[in-house]
């Protein structure tokens, strides 16, 4: 398979210390699989080699002030994960995606470089859903959109559905992925994203960009 990179965008979902930090909200549910697979240093190796050649969008999770005070108590917002993570405590406070804490900030080692773009709002599981990630693939004529991040069967999978649905070619680099066990990320990559695109690792990635 021949990706061309002029066409072809990386979108990084949420490489952010709640989820890939020691002492992150998050961090402890895919600590493991993120050892175990080298997932950060593949994401890193795939960046470098991508740069220059593919447009790479990061969409962190939005921010929320302490006591979240954007959702109201008991109200739609606040139902199911968004609930969950308001209870969450981090070493640095008390609540995920807070605001002011490291929890929300990107990590060091994917530091995003000149060229690359953020997405800003993402507040859904499918960066399509509240974010402009949409418009700014178009306005930049990409086809092909290669899904990377957190939680592969959570908002990779739903950002990279959407992505089908939209009439974007989709592939899924799952060594750039991790959830909380090997048995969803293998349902994932052997069940799911076949279905809606191509599955590769990121050598195959790199390598298959012309």
């Amino acid at each position: 398979m021949k990706i061309p990179a002029e066409k072809t965008a990386i979108v990084l979902i949420e490489p952010q210390n709640d989820f890939l930090t020691p002492g992150g909200t998050m961090y402890q549910y895919i600590a493991d699989q993120l050892k175990e697979r080298n997932v950060i240093q593949n994401l890193v190796n795939l960046l470098d080699g991508a740069r220059g050649k593919c447009k790479i969008f990061y969409c962190p999770f939005q921010a929320f002030k302490p006591g979240f005070p954007e959702l109201k108590p008991g109200g739609p917002g606040t139902d199911g994960l968004r609930g969950i993570e308001m209870e969450m405590k981090a070493d640095w406070g008390t609540g995920a995606w807070l605001d002011g804490t490291p929890g929300p900030e990107i990590i060091d080692p994917l530091t995003p470089k000149d060229g690359d773009v953020i997405i800003r709002g993402k507040l859904t599981l499918d960066a399509f859903h509240s974010t402009a990630i949409n418009y700014l693939l178009r306005a930049n004529e990409i086809e092909y959109v290669a899904v990377v991040g957190f939680h592969t069967n959570w908002c990779v999978e739903s950002t990279a559905r959407s992505a089908y649905d939209n009439g974007f070619r989709v592939i899924v680099i799952g060594d750039c992925t991790a959830t909380d066990t090997e048995r969803e990320q293998k349902y994932a990559e052997e069940v799911i994203f076949p279905r809606i695109g191509k599955v590769m690792n990121h050598e195959e990635f790199l390598s298959s960009l012309v």
